[in-house]
């Protein structure tokens, strides 16, 4: 692996558990559906500068794909925020150190998924590794 993929996967986590961190405590002054609309407000207002300084390259993006890129996009933005709305109600009804890596074994799904329809090879290892990493995730949440 690249340093570079390196450098982004660990600030990925630390966006990741600071985003859970962050989740919780806003679940203590907001309830799940109001943090879900917040969150979504505060993505429409700090995002859509973004994507007007970028506009030219958002819609190269778009105009530069086919008809399905766009679509696969959606799909994948409504499954997330669903995601992540099932989740903050999850999470203002138990500890976050039970719900977060629980949430954490979506990775067996993405495993499954990518076998049935990317057409990804299967390994033992990876078979091995995507258990490993969601039994471990089960058994710290105990």
């Amino acid at each position: 692996m690249e340093l570079s993929a390196i450098v982004f996967l660990l600030l990925a986590i630390l966006g990741w558990g600071l985003g859970a961190f962050f989740d919780k405590v806003s679940l203590r002054h907001l309830d799940p559906s109001g943090a879900f609309y917040v969150r979504t407000l505060f993505m429409i207002f700090v995002f859509t500068p973004l994507v007007l300084w970028k506009y030219t390259q958002t819609k190269q993006a778009l105009l530069g794909s086919d008809k399905l890129g766009p679509i696969f996009v959606l799909g994948s933005v409504l499954v997330s925020m669903g995601g992540v709305f099932f989740y903050l109600k999850a999470l203002s009804g138990g500890e976050a150190t039970k719900i977060v890596p629980l949430a954490s074994t979506y990775p067996a799904v993405t495993f499954v998924l990518a076998l049935l329809f990317l057409g990804e090879s299967f390994t033992v290892n990876k078979l091995i590794g995507t258990l490993l990493l969601s039994g471990g995730i089960y058994f710290i949440s105990k």
